[in-house]
């Protein structure tokens, strides 16, 4: 019992890291602060061997971090961990010789602060979002409908559709956000819906009570069948999001890293579409 409560220090970061990311469907809001204070607390009651001690503790996840990075080349989800996963733990460390309280809250604060705004900036900041660029038409084959299983025609210049399902934690988290842009982009000329894909043997009455509960002013819509949508498409997640230009498939992209990336990167892309499209709003 004492031995595994002596290699239990090991896990708490990597632990932390998972358990967050399990809980919070992946959003880096939760999963960057819990991860960040989770260091500072294990490298601050380190005792003994302390060099060899936060190697074992702290290396394994910042090494699962890094080699992907590597091999992809791509640091936007990983950066921000790179850096700060060892910053807060010398903060743990500079914690144990005096003033515990000022230190632990300043790595609390730079943790949020990082979580809410630090890594939507960075992921944007380094997201090569002209790979989402796909112009193409939209297939006529698919077809939506209202909630009264009328048949619904995309007519505006611009139409911004945003797939989700009812199984889709971050989907529901991110509707707010939707609302406020579907509210800043008023104009006749562009149009904002919410499009409900079924999940496996869902009724449609099923479907329509869940977007009762929302209340939000954009328009819902309802898809056919879930494989015959992502198969027409091309995606396989939720949210994810599709602009069309006459019919014309001039975006589309997935962003499943917290509402806050998916809101941001929407309203980047319709400043560029509006400009190009010399829409007043």
């Amino acid at each position: 019992m004492k031995l595994f409560s002596q290699k239990l220090k090991y896990f708490i970061v990597p632990a932390t890291y998972i358990l967050a990311g399990i809980i919070s469907y992946g959003d880096h809001f939760h999963i960057l602060p819990l991860t960040l204070i989770a260091c500072f607390l294990t490298a601050y009651f380190l005792k003994e061997n302390i060099r060899r001690q936060m190697l074992w503790a702290l290396l394994p996840l910042w090494l699962l971090i890094l080699i992907p990075s590597l091999i992809d080349l791509d640091f936007k989800r990983s950066l921000l961990y790179l850096i700060f996963i060892p910053i807060s733990a010398l903060l743990g460390r500079w914690a144990k010789t005096s003033y515990f309280a000022p230190k632990f809250a300043l790595t609390i604060l730079l943790s949020t602060f990082l979580g809410k705004f630090g890594y939507p900036s960075v992921f944007l900041a380094l997201t090569d979002d002209s790979k989402f660029y796909d112009t193409k038409p939209f297939p006529k084959k698919l077809i939506f409908t209202d909630k009264h299983k009328d048949t619904i025609q995309f007519q505006n210049k611009i139409t911004v559709l945003d797939f989700w399902n009812t199984s889709c934690k971050p989907c529901y988290e991110k509707f707010p956000y939707y609302e406020k842009i579907s509210k800043k982009y008023q104009h006749p000329e562009i149009a904002f819906y919410s499009v409900n894909v079924p999940l496996k043997n869902q009724s449609f009455e099923e479907r329509t009570k869940a977007e009762e509960k929302l209340g939000y002013s954009y328009k819902t819509i309802y898809s056919e069948a879930l494989k015959k949508v992502q198969k027409s498409l091309g995606f396989n997640s939720y949210p994810h999001l599709i602009i069309l230009n006459d019919s014309t498939i001039i975006y589309s992209g997935n962003f499943v890293t917290g509402e806050s990336i998916y809101i941001d990167n929407l309203d980047r892309q319709l400043q560029k579409i509006t400009q190009k499209n010399s829409l007043q709003l």
